[in-house]
């Protein structure tokens, strides 16, 4: 009874710190679409609407927070 215990145990861990890490590398991704508008908005003839639209384009697929595109 104690193994059946352990290995339950370490499946729910091994369940837990995967998700953990896949939300971790989705932060990462998520950091990529930010960029994006970053550097959209160094531009001289920068417009935050359009930026923001880029910005959620790559977001969306992701489920990255959205950017309002005013």
């Amino acid at each position: 009874m104690g193994s059946i215990r352990r290995k339950t145990l370490f499946l729910a861990l091994s369940v837990f710190a995967a998700g953990f890490a896949g939300s971790a590398f989705a932060q990462r991704d998520c950091s990529w679409c930010t960029a994006i508008y970053d550097n959209c908005m160094v531009q001289p003839d920068a417009d935050q609407g359009l930026c923001a639209r880029e910005h959620n384009r790559c977001a969306e697929p992701m489920n990255c927070p959205l950017m309002p595109e005013f």
